[in-house]
């Protein structure tokens, strides 16, 4: 039988693994908030007009390819609006107004 070394963690030295501190300077903190729910609850519909009622009763939208459903509404906001970048898109420029008040696109 061979002898197999055991891995303690990912990085073998710590300070590898610390090396990202070095970098990680004047960044914002980052924190992760528990989003899970509280409770989950499978429901079962026999017609299609217990449905369109249990919708309206509590103000959403329900189609047949709707599997999840908050309640209330969670208001998510789209991947797409939190895209970085180190310039501003010259798009983006016509909707800043300039120091001194006037519009970027005048």
């Amino acid at each position: 039988m061979a002898n197999k070394k055991v891995q303690s963690s990912l990085f073998d030295n710590q300070d590898e693994f610390l090396v990202w501190k070095e970098h990680w300077k004047d960044m914002p903190e980052f924190k992760q908030e528990d989003n899970m729910p509280y409770q989950k609850i499978t429901m079962n519909f026999t017609k299609e007009e217990d449905v369109k009622a249990f919708a309206e009763l509590i103000g959403q939208k329900i189609t047949y390819k709707t599997d999840t459903l908050w309640f209330p509404k969670l208001n998510l906001e789209k991947p797409s609006n939190f895209i970085y970048t180190d310039e501003p898109n010259l798009s983006d420029l016509r909707n800043i107004e300039g120091e001194m008040g006037e519009k970027a696109n005048d």
